[in-house]
């Protein structure tokens, strides 16, 4: 049961941090990844009792990825949203 709420829980953080980038200002994306960077880290170098550290390399490895490639894709929908509302504009004042 604890490997689903562990899913569970990390399905909730990511959604979470997609709602809150498409919301909040662009720098905020950067502050959950360098917060996962800080926290992975700090396991590696204070909690070696029975954790294996090429395995925490590569949750970081991987968890940056995906907190990062959250932040781009919101990025980028800002862009496309943005250039569509301008778009809707320059139509505006053409006709």
């Amino acid at each position: 049961m604890s490997e689903f709420m562990g899913v569970f829980y990390g399905c909730l953080v990511a959604g979470g941090l997609y709602l809150l980038d498409r919301f909040l200002p662009k720098w905020f994306g950067a502050l959950p990844g360098i917060a996962y960077f800080i926290f992975i880290i700090w396991l590696m170098i204070y909690k070696k009792n029975g954790h294996n550290i090429l395995g925490l390399f590569t949750v970081l490895i991987v968890g940056e990825a995906i907190i990062n490639s959250i932040w781009i894709e919101s990025i980028e929908s800002r862009k496309k949203k943005t250039q569509k509302e301008l778009d809707k504009m320059k139509a505006k004042d053409l006709s």
